[in-house]
């Protein structure tokens, strides 16, 4: 009898007042079974409830991911713009030094890392950004225009060069050019001719003046003049036909000058090195 009581258990509900006892009776076996099930519905639960608190806390990284990634594609396109001026600025910078035909030093070019905008700034701000900088290119465009840089004509030979003493008579405020004869004579800068005509010891002459720079060039004992007084002229224009001569009878050559606020200076200090070209002092 002891062994076959042990096989059952007894599950009782008492209420306080001690009326209404409810009282099951189930096999040991079954008790342990819905024990065992208890136990692992339970392990269910808190596994359940871990994974769901995992992915909450997912949900939260993923959308901060995606705002951090809005922030990086946003501030790429703007790079972008950025990386498209830098680019316009190192075309421009080419053509600007094929048209100075010199070293001048251009301003340097902006760092791209130095110009990483912020992800929360603006796009008018990059645009507004864009303007200044290519207003910027225009400007040093035009004052590297107004400066004389290029050869007045394509050389091959100085026959005489630059001489400044102070004595007039032993004096040469310019180079004399040779040239291959009836070559064009060129503007060496933007400017307005404010001379075309005969000049006593230059002949036919040109005299220009680039502007608030302070740059004046001259251009004596041309053939014949293609431009008249007061009017504007281009870098690089044709302003004369290379072919006359002064009237010491020394033959063909173009005497060109440069002057800086109305000192003279050597052109040969600002023209580019041409290797093959001769000097011989007369």
């Amino acid at each position: 009898m002891a062994s076959e009581r042990k096989k059952w258990i007894s599950i009782m509900i008492v209420p306080e007042d001690g009326a209404g006892v409810r009282k099951w009776r189930i096999t040991n076996k079954r008790f342990t079974f819905f024990k065992s099930l208890f136990i692992v519905m339970c392990v269910f639960l808190l596994i359940g409830f871990a994974s769901l608190a995992g992915l909450g806390l997912m949900y939260v990284k993923l959308k901060e991911y995606k705002q951090y990634n809005a922030q990086l594609l946003e501030a790429t396109s703007k790079l972008n713009v950025i990386a498209a001026s830098l680019e316009r600025y190192e075309e421009k910078e080419r053509k600007l030094r094929s048209i100075i035909g010199s070293d001048f030093q251009l301003p340097v070019a902006m760092n791209a890392n130095d110009m990483i905008p912020d992800a929360k700034a603006s796009t008018a701000t990059a645009e507004v950004g864009k303007d200044e900088f290519d207003q910027l290119l225009k400007s040093e465009e035009a004052k590297m225009r107004c400066r004389p840089t290029i050869w007045p004509i394509d050389p091959w030979e100085i026959s005489k060069e630059f001489v400044s003493t102070g004595n007039l008579r032993m004096d040469h405020l310019g180079i004399d050019i040779l040239a291959s004869r009836e070559s064009n004579v060129f503007a060496t800068a933007d400017g307005e001719v404010a001379f075309a005509g005969v000049d006593e010891i230059l002949g036919l002459c040109i005299v220009i003046n680039h502007g608030e720079n302070g740059w004046i060039t001259k251009y004596g004992h041309n053939e014949l003049l293609l431009v008249k007084e007061g009017e504007s002229v281009r870098k690089g224009q044709a302003i004369a036909i290379f072919g006359g001569s002064d009237s010491s009878g020394t033959g063909p050559h173009l005497h060109y000058g440069m002057f800086y606020k109305g000192k003279p200076v050597n052109p040969l200090d600002y023209l580019p090195e041409i290797p093959r070209l001769k000097k011989t002092q007369s």
